[in-house]
């Protein structure tokens, strides 16, 4: 057994371990206004208040830390720790980073918490925000219950009316005052001013410029010279514009002159007055100078749901007649050469074009020409095109013609006038389907590229030429035609789920089905095309991956092949780079698809639409095409397209917090969940919205849940179901911007902890699809405060059949009061029985009935009662095992709990297998074997390993006796105790040996026995009768010095005899009482009478009866011989 001092060390050393090992952290987060009520809505751009609670149910952990993840448009004012109890620290080392906030705590004992207030302002965009917050204890500590480590709440964005207005005034000149001269300054004058009742920013402002006169007149250039703020009013700043740069630009139709963007906060009736300066110069000529005007419009912009754009007043800036425009005359006209108009055409004939451009002057002109093919039912290939002839001052290398295919163009060069340039055409007509003849509008046109020349006529820029081609031979639609025809249903889901928007569908999957169909006579290679439309900018975004195509069924002679150009796993959005469509899939030419004569082949594809929240419908479109890829003309090719459409259900934006009515509760203690639910003001109205609440099982339900609305109009949950603490009910509706709450009854549990609730608000994906699924959960906690309990074994590892203590520590809440009924039972892990008897370690003060004797399973306590102040209390049983392996002993053992928290206890006891052999030998001898008073004897110890195994942490003792004084000793391995006086050996190998060597001086005149024994081995020892032996010492009586002496020649006792000192070279002195030497001799011979050889005492007379003091110098011993001796007569 361990003695009772060292055992509480251990004691202490063990729950301080533990203490840093594991822990029982928790968070919770609640939304308040800034008088700290609790609140689930928020108006745009109001100040509210996070308040995070971290509590501690378990091991006291330092440098605990905190990350909460706040909604990246939220902005965050300030953050103050608050509120610390039971010996917390305060958060500390508190950082911001893209609203993502952490923090450390430093110390947090057992039963604290800690708050952390985070001011905030709501944001200016609508709907939820979330914050979710996570506590982590250090790497070196393991938290016990992660569950609770995680609060999440959301809270609802609401608007308000926001109320701005703009007015603009022109300064310099005045308004109706034209500028003298082109390059003046022109000074205008804004003011904004928030007429709301709350403060808001402004995120941008904008300067505006559009052309008022007739674009005839001429256009101005105008460019930006300064924007300055002149004053504010009612609290509201002047904003910095020290980064503003504005622009410079052709007033044509609306040009931006300056973009201010700042978010800059006006407060509630106040106003910001701006000046701001434009310089104006010519631009552009008039054919027919007239005055020119200009519009001055300043824009501001609001983020707001509601209001994005307040325009200022327009103000008119009256400026001066534009230059006169420079003229020139140019001319275009085509003839048909061959063969002549007045002969009849042909399909897939050569026929020439002659094209004459010229310039007719007064002056040069930059410009470029074209020949264009205007027919949209017949195409025409371009065999050739040369320049064949030029007059005047150009050449046929002045200038490029590009063949673009149903038209040809020049390059931009420089006619000059008084020339003309003539032109070759050589087309052919491709003929198409048809029961009628075409005729077909060639065009001709120039184009002069300098704004400030103009064409004095422009009758003649461009020319018309007509040509008739014959009936096609092949009619459009005929018996004789050939017609691939292709259809796309939508058959997952089944319609009419996804057919319009009052009947829409879950967004994803969509599967379709493609059939294409040729139903002309002859076989034919196909080209398909499965493609997402080009979305138009103001469309709703929607994603698109196609994630399945295969070929299903053919009809006819038609097969399957490999699809080979597809677009899998790939997310399309319908934008385009290049003017092509976003293809999912594809059939092409170079494929050689074959589709046999009256034979059909049938995909089935299957698309994962993704779309993006809007007011507007949300539609996925998808569209097949296809063709023929030979040489074949489709007679109807209104049937080469199909698409489908299908309506998504709308969006919501669901929003739920949870938290506790407190956040710390007593055990047995009544009190409510409460969630509120929210669905935000940019949602649409949600229908069969579901319910669910997950609540620790810890908790008893003891009431009804009750449903009421607290906003808005929604309709409440008429019934709830629930199944143990799993409770879930239907909201049948909701309007956007309504809010209910649910309040659920409970009573907390009857011991301690930190124990969660986990509500979700799931929209029915039928009918409604969430826009922001993070903020449709929420999870919060609540501590139970109990005592808590720590346990331990020591030793963690035994032998089977072997004994260990198992301690368990109570420590009482953070203030210490009295505490009673406190109460539990530990069932041991299988294989663990009690080899004794529970017993207070220390009680300090505190009273219970233990409960287990010897031999049973369980062991525990019942009405454990601390006294007032009392922190903490410890008992301990025995406890033994004859089974190998690891026993842990958790909180999962617990039963019968009452007034604590077990929830951190956990101990482990390792169980090994005794496959050791070892069999300790211990002798001992001693040199010399006889030996006088102050001789050194050598003890020497030798401890021998006979056995066939290992023999770890053994411990050897020396009992030396009385009668001899410690040296010091030597260990040959191991380490030796001088206090002690064991011997540590950390490992003997079979069959080896190490030895001690242990000097003593011998301080007795008797005979002594000085004994060496095995005082511990890790192993059990399997002989126990060569465990200790000893070694005797013979004491002699040589340098015995008597203790009186009578010389008074009586015969007896007349000389100092001291036996052996012949032996040995010495010097003896004797002194008196006063410490004067009154004898001295060297190599005594046993003669001293009591007379004086030394000193002023020195003569032949008797010296005084009394006490003398000697010293005997031995050569070779280590210690002088001291003493004294009675003199008499």
């Amino acid at each position: 057994m361990i003695g009772k001092p060292y055992r509480l060390l251990v004691l202490f050393l063990l729950g301080f371990q533990l203490h840093g090992q594991t822990t029982d952290l928790s968070i919770a987060i609640e939304t308040q206004d800034l008088s700290g009520t609790a609140i689930s809505q928020v108006d745009i751009y109001e100040d509210f208040q996070y308040v995070i609670t971290v509590l501690n149910s378990g091991n006291t952990v330092d440098n605990a830390s905190i990350s909460v993840n706040f909604d990246s448009d939220l902005t965050i004012l300030s953050y103050n720790s608050q509120n610390s109890n039971a010996g917390a620290s305060d958060f500390s080392n508190i950082d911001v980073t893209s609203n993502v906030l952490t923090a450390s705590i430093a110390t947090m004992p057992n039963n604290s918490s800690v708050e952390l207030l985070v001011l905030v302002t709501a944001p200016t965009s609508l709907g939820g925000i979330t914050a979710n917050g996570t506590i982590s204890p250090p790497t070196d500590t393991q938290d016990t219950n992660t569950s609770n480590n995680q609060a999440i709440i959301s809270i609802d964005v609401l608007d308000v009316i926001i109320d701005f207005s703009v007015t603009q005034t022109q300064i310099n000149p005045t308004e109706g005052t034209a500028i003298n001269a082109w390059g003046d300054l022109v000074t205008y004058q804004f003011t904004i001013t928030n007429n709301s009742a709350i403060a808001f920013p402004v995120s941008s402002i904008e300067g505006h410029l559009n052309l008022s006169s007739p674009n005839e007149n001429g256009q101005p250039y105008a460019e930006f010279i300064s924007l300055e703020c002149l004053g504010a009013t009612n609290g509201t700043l002047c904003p910095d514009l020290t980064t503003l740069n504005g622009n410079s630009d052709t007033v044509t139709s609306i040009s931006s002159m300056f973009i201010f963007y700042d978010d800059h906060e006006m407060t509630s009736g106040g106003s910001i007055t701006f000046q701001l300066v434009y310089r104006y110069t010519n631009f552009s000529c008039s054919t027919n100078p007239l005055p020119i005007d200009v519009n001055s419009v300043i824009n501001i912009e609001l983020n707001t749901a509601t209001i994005t754009s307040i325009d200022s007043n327009s103000v008119t800036t009256n400026l001066i007649l534009a230059e006169a425009c420079a003229l020139t005359d140019l001319c275009i006209e085509s003839v048909q050469t061959n063969p002549l108009p007045s002969v009849d055409l042909n399909y897939n004939q050569d026929i020439t074009f002659e094209t004459t451009v010229c310039n007719n002057g007064p002056l040069e002109a930059p410009m470029r020409f074209f020949f264009q093919n205007l027919s949209l039912s017949v195409g025409w290939e371009i065999v050739s095109v040369n320049c064949i002839n030029t007059t005047g001052s150009v050449t046929c290398n002045d200038f490029n013609l590009s063949n673009n295919g149903q038209l040809w163009t020049s390059s931009d060069f420089l006619l000059q006038p008084n020339t003309t340039i003539t032109l070759q055409t050589v087309v052919r007509f491709v003929e198409p389907c048809g029961d009628a003849p075409i005729t077909v509008q060639i065009r001709s046109a120039t184009n002069i590229l300098d704004t400030q020349l103009l064409d004095s006529n422009t009758d003649n820029n461009y020319f018309s030429n007509y040509v008739t081609l014959p009936i096609p031979t092949v009619p459009c639609g005929g018996e004789e035609s050939n017609d691939l025809i292709v259809t796309k249903t939508q058959i997952y889901p089944q319609l009419p789920i996804g057919s319009s928007d009052n009947n829409t569908a879950s967004w994803g999957p969509i599967t379709y089905e493609i059939t294409v169909t040729n139903e002309g006579l002859e076989d034919s290679f196909i080209e398909l095309q499965d493609y997402m439309p080009i979305r138009d900018l103001d469309d709703p975004e929607i994603l698109a991956t196609l994630t399945n195509i295969e070929c299903v069924e053919t009809t006819g002679t038609a097969s399957c092949f490999t699809i080979v150009n597809a677009n899998l796993g790939v997310g399309l959005d319908g934008i385009t780079d290049d003017g092509n469509f976003d293809i999912f899939w594809e059939i092409t030419p170079e494929e050689n698809w074959e589709l046999p004569a009256n034979s059909s082949i049938t995909f089935n594809v299957t698309i994962d639409w993704l779309p993006e929240c809007s007011y507007d419908p949300m539609i996925a479109t998808n569209v097949v095409s296809a063709d023929y890829a030979g040489n074949l003309v489709d007679s109807n090719p209104n049937n080469n397209l199909a698409s489908v459409n299908t309506y998504f259900a709308p969006c919501l934006d669901l929003i739920v917090q949870t938290y506790p009515e407190f956040t710390q509760v007593d055990i047995n203690q009544t009190f409510n969940w409460i969630i509120d639910i929210s669905n935000s003001t940019t949602s649409s109205n949600a229908i069969d919205v579901i319910f669910e609440d997950t609540l620790n099982s810890v908790f008893t339900i003891i009431g009804t849940p009750t449903c009421t609305v607290t906003s808005g109009n929604a309709s409440c949950i008429s019934s709830f179901n629930t199944t143990g603490n799993f409770i879930t009910g239907i909201i049948p509706t909701m309007e956007a911007g309504s809010t209910v709450r649910i309040s659920i009854p409970v009573s907390a549990p009857s011991f301690g902890g930190a124990f969660n609730n986990i509500a979700e608000a799931i929209p029915n994906a039928s009918n409604n699809q969430e826009l922001t699924p993070d903020s449709n959960i929420s999870i919060n906690s609540v501590q139970v405060i109990a005592p808590v309990l720590q346990k331990s074994f020591f030793p963690d590892s035994i032998i089977e059949g072997g004994q260990s203590e198992l301690i368990f520590t109570v420590y009482n809440v953070a203030s210490n009061p009295t505490q009673s009924n406190i109460s539990f039972t530990d069932n041991l892990p299988t294989g663990i029985t009690l080899s004794g008897i529970p017993n207070w370690v220390q009680d300090n003060g505190c009273t219970a009935n233990f409960i287990g004797s010897i031999g049973d399973i369980f062991v525990g306590v019942e009405d454990l009662v601390f006294p007032d102040g009392i922190e903490s209390c410890t008992f301990s049983v025995m406890v033994t095992s004859e089974i190998i392996g690891e026993h842990l002993n958790n909180f999962e053992n617990f039963t019968n709990n009452y007034n604590i928290n077990t929830s951190q206890t956990s101990a482990t006891l390792h169980v090994i297998e005794d496959t050791s052999n070892i069999d300790i030998e211990i002798v001992k001898t001693a040199e010399p074997t006889e030996a006088f008073h102050g001789q050194n004897v050598d003890f020497t110890i030798t401890a021998t390993n006979l056995g066939t195994t290992t023999a770890t942490l053994i411990e050897v003792m020396d009992a030396l006796p009385i009668g001899f004084e410690f040296v010091s000793a030597t260990p040959s391995f191991g380490t030796f105790d001088n206090t002690t006086l064991i011997w540590s050996i950390p490992n003997l190998n079979a069959n080896t040996y190490e030895t001690l060597l242990l000097t003593a001086t011998v301080m007795s005149s008797n005979d002594l026995t000085n004994v060496a024994l095995l005082n511990s081995t890790n192993e059990p020892d399997r002989n126990l009768t060569n465990n200790e032996d000893d070694a005797t010492v013979e004491i002699n009586n040589c340098l015995t010095i008597p203790e009186g002496i009578s010389p008074n020649d009586d015969g007896s006792n007349d000389f100092l005899i001291i036996p052996c000192i012949e032996d040995y070279s010495n010097t003896l002195k004797i002194f008196n009482r006063y410490g004067t030497q009154i004898y001295e001799a060297t190599n005594y011979a046993n003669t001293w009478d009591g007379k004086a050889n030394m000193g002023i005492l020195k003569s032949s007379e008797l010296l005084p009866v009394g006490t003398y003091f000697y010293i005997l110098e031995i050569n070779g011993l280590p210690n002088d011989i001291v003493g004294y001796v009675y003199l008499t007569y």
